[in-house]
């Protein structure tokens, strides 16, 4: 490819530009011509020397390397099409993979339409064993690393569509397959109990958000957070039964008359007793809000929360419009209203500690007994 073929002023001819064959290469690779595209990136490694070294541009006549030598930003585009050219050979040798080891109740996308529960660590564990304290936390920071691995610069977001045909996606499944041995008694404290539980919800809420292919909305899979569930210790788990049943002492879920867990559920002997109003947002690990945190754990879980808490409300959760002496606050404060306070002015005392503008917390606290709530529509992205 030319960078341009017009007149520049300058003598002689321009060479082919390899940066922008590269480019060539990665939009021959978006478009499915994988064929083609392999073709001519190996051709395009017969423009380097014998240490594997590439110029700027290339003359095709004469078959000589032209411009600065070596350039960094051609080296870059070689890089880049052959991690494309792997990545996409991977996926389509994955879907093939996938397409032929159809199971006997019919393909993925009958079962995700038909099916009311999903399983998301059905199979069995290899040999890894991993003591009661190590087993989810590896599992958090195996997500997180598959966010970090996955997330596209250029846009902004966590490719999680492009996860499930990783290598490391495939660990974290191998990973998610022992949590069926995993002991509930173990867990002592409450503090152990509580980050346990929140850790649980936002690995298995991602795991289903890549497993089912969601790109956008969780509102892409009917019933998401009551379809998907984790095996553990011989019971089921979903995320509303982790965060209503378990973290919300098994109180009525919003918008619903019943609870999660019915009086005979021996789930519910996993139930908190006491409900700590900061898990709601900890709870938020696939959307654009998620807090600044690892892992929970129960020695820094109070700093955690409080971290959390400052997380959401200033990145979006409060918005104070004084000219009109109005508060808009998340979804979230309504949906679980009680949990922050009986009355709208409790509600904004428990706001004020978490809120970062010196300004604004003043405002909130002179004026926490006439101001107007309104509450913003909740955004279910998980990227923005």
């Amino acid at each position: 490819m030319y960078r341009y073929k017009t007149p520049d002023g300058l003598a002689g001819h321009e060479g082919t530009f390899l940066l922008c064959t590269f480019w060539l290469i990665d939009c021959l690779i978006n478009l499915g011509r994988i064929e083609e595209a392999e073709i001519l990136l190996r051709k395009m490694e017969g423009a380097c020397n014998h240490l594997g070294l590439f110029a700027e541009e290339y003359d095709v006549r004469w078959q000589e390397m032209l411009g600065n030598f070596p350039q960094a930003f051609t080296h870059i585009g070689y890089i880049n099409s052959v991690w494309n050219l792997m990545q996409q050979k991977r996926k389509e040798e994955a879907k093939e993979k996938e397409l032929s080891q159809e199971p006997p109740g019919g393909n993925f996308l009958t079962r995700l339409l038909l099916t009311n529960k999903i399983v998301l660590n059905e199979g069995q564990a290899s040999d890894d064993v991993y003591e009661t304290e190590e087993l989810v936390p590896k599992l958090k920071d195996t997500m997180n690393i598959m966010r970090g691995a996955f997330f596209d610069r250029e846009r902004g977001r966590v490719a999680y569509e492009d996860i499930k045909f990783s290598d490391i996606y495939k660990k974290y499944v191998q990973l998610s397959l022992s949590l069926k041995d995993f002991k509930l008694e173990s867990l002592a404290t409450v503090k152990e109990k509580t980050a346990f539980w929140i850790n649980l919800y936002n690995v298995l809420v991602i795991h289903g958000v890549i497993e089912l292919g969601i790109r956008d909305s969780v509102n892409e899979v009917r019933n998401f957070f009551r379809r998907i569930r984790y095996l553990i210790d011989d019971h089921e788990f979903t995320p509303d039964d982790i965060e209503h049943g378990i973290l919300r002492s098994n109180r009525t879920p919003p918008y619903t008359p019943f609870r999660v867990f019915g009086k005979n559920d021996s789930r519910l002997k996993y139930s908190l007793e006491d409900v700590d109003s900061r898990i709601h947002f900890a709870l938020v690990c696939a959307s654009s809000s998620c807090p600044p945190i690892d892992v929970y754990t129960d020695e820094s879980l109070d700093e955690a929360l409080d971290l959390s808490a400052r997380t959401f409300i200033n990145g979006g959760g409060v918005i104070l419009d004084r000219e009109h002496n109005i508060v808009r606050l998340s979804k979230i404060f309504d949906w679980y209203g009680k949990e922050f306070g009986p009355s709208d002015e409790e509600k904004i005392s428990f706001i004020l500690p978490y809120i970062y503008a010196e300004e604004e917390r003043e405002y909130l606290q002179l004026h926490a007994g006439n101001i107007v709530i309104r509450y913003q529509k909740y955004d279910w992205r998980l990227n923005r």
